[in-house]
C-alpha cells in the first residue's frame, strides 16, 4: 500500500483531491488542521492499493501542500494493522468521527470492536454522526436479567473485593422501597461462622430473614425456609477465579438448582484482560447475567463494554457508589453509549 498526502483549503477539497488521485476506495489514516504559519488548510493522509512506499519517500499529492515530517515505518505498520477493520472516512464530518474514534481508543476498545460499531453506525440512516455512534453502541449492547417483578431467586456470585455483599444490600433496599417485596437472604460465606458477619448485622437493621448455608443441602434447605418470600439473595464467599478448587465447590453447591439464577458481579476498575480471563473461568457456574460495580471509580469503560460484547451475557445492574441507597441503577444501552462517548477526561 502507498502513503499519501493531500492537502487543500476545506474538507470537501481535500476530499476531493483524495478522490480523484486514489479513487474511492482509498483509506484515510489521518487528517490534520494545517496551523495558519504553515499555510493552512486541511491536510489528510491517505492510502492506495500498492507496494509501499518508502518511508523517506512518501508522495505528496497537492500544490503547495505544506510538508510534515515521514511517517515512522513501524508506527506505519502497526497502525496499517487496525486500519484495516475501518471503513474509509470519506465523507463530511471526518474530523469529528476521527474524535469519536479516539475517544473509543482511549477508553480501550480493541480495533475490532470499534470496527464492528462502525459497520453498525454506517447502517443508520440520517442524524448527526455523534447520534449515530450513539445508537451504535446501544444497539450492539445487551441489557438484562434485573430482579423479575414475581418470584424470583439470585445468586450473586464474583471475585473477592467485587462488591457481592453490598451490591446485595442495594438490591435489597431497592427492593423493599421501590417493588414493596417480602425478601430473604442466604449467606455462603463459611469464613463469616466463626467470626463477625456483616450480613447478619444489615439483615438484622432491614428486618430481613437471614438464613446461613455451606454446602448444596444446606442451601436446599435455607431456600425452603425461606419459601414465603417473593424474592431470595444468595451471597457466595469471595473466590479467586483462577483457583479452580474453588470454582468447582461454588459449581456443586449450585448444582441442580435450577430456579436459582446466577449473576457474575465484577468491578469495572479490573483490567480488561482479568475480566475476560475471570468470564471464562467462571463459565462452568452457569452465569446468566452481568453486574459491574464501582462504576465511580472507574475512568476508561472500554473493558466493561468489550466483557458484555465478548461474554455473551446481558448486563443486568450498574453500582456507581458506595451509598446504599441511589447508587443502584438498572443497565441500559444507553448508559453505555453515555459513558464511552463522554468518560475520558483528557486534563492529562
Amino acid at each position: 500500500m502507498n502513503l499519501r498526502r493531500f492537502w487543500g483549503r476545506d474538507m470537501g477539497e481535500a476530499l476531493r483531491a483524495v478522490r480523484g488521485s486514489l479513487g474511492a476506495d482509498a483509506l484515510i489514516s489521518d487528517t490534520r488542521n494545517v496551523p495558519k504559519d504553515q499555510g493552512g488548510g486541511i491536510e489528510i493522509t491517505a492510502l492506495a492499493d500498492g507496494l509501499m512506499a518508502p518511508a523517506d519517500s512518501i508522495a505528496e499529492a497537492a500544490v503547495d501542500a505544506p510538508r510534515s515530517p515521514a511517517y515512522p515505518i513501524a508506527e506505519l505498520r502497526q497502525e496499517l494493522a487496525g486500519l484495516k477493520s475501518m471503513l474509509a472516512w470519506l465523507a463530511p464530518g471526518l474530523h469529528h468521527q476521527d474524535q469519536i474514534v479516539n475517544t473509543l481508543l482511549a477508553h480501550g476498545l480493541s480495533m475490532e470492536l470499534i470496527g464492528k460499531l462502525t459497520e453498525t453506525m454506517q447502517q443508520i440512516a440520517g442524524g448527526d454522526p455523534r447520534e449515530r455512534w450513539y445508537q451504535a453502541i446501544a444497539q450492539l449492547i445487551v441489557t438484562g436479567g434485573e430482579i423479575a417483578a414475581g418470584r424470583d431467586r439470585l445468586v450473586l456470585v464474583g471475585p473477592t473485593g467485587a462488591g457481592k455483599t453490598s451490591s446485595l444490600v442495594k438490591l435489597t433496599v431497592a427492593a423493599l422501597q421501590d417493588q414493596r417485596r417480602s425478601v430473604g437472604w442466604i449467606g455462603m460465606d463459611q469464613r463469616s461462622l466463626a467470626g463477625s458477619d456483616p450480613l447478619a448485622a444489615y439483615a438484622a437493621i432491614l428486618g430481613v430473614p437471614y438464613q446461613r448455608a455451606m454446602d448444596r443441602k444446606t442451601l436446599r434447605e435455607a431456600l425452603e425456609c425461606l419459601s414465603d418470600c417473593v424474592l431470595v439473595l444468595i451471597d457466595t464467599p469471595g473466590i479467586n477465579p483462577r483457583d479452580a478448587l474453588s470454582v468447582k465447590e461454588l459449581v456443586k453447591s449450585l448444582h441442580g438448582l435450577a430456579e436459582v439464577r446466577r449473576t457474575l458481579v465484577f468491578s469495572a476498575v479490573t483490567p480488561d484482560k482479568d475480566l475476560a480471563d475471570w468470564t471464562a473461568r467462571l463459565r462452568p457456574l452457569g452465569g446468566q447475567s452481568l453486574f459491574f460495580t464501582k462504576l465511580d471509580e472507574c475512568r476508561y469503560f472500554g473493558p466493561v463494554v468489550s466483557t458484555a460484547l465478548n461474554a455473551g451475557l446481558p448486563v443486568s445492574y450498574l453500582s456507581l457508589g458506595q451509598n446504599l441507597t441511589g447508587d443502584l441503577v438498572v443497565a441500559r444501552p444507553q448508559v453505555f453509549a453515555s459513558l464511552l462517548l463522554t468518560g475520558v477526561e483528557t486534563d492529562d
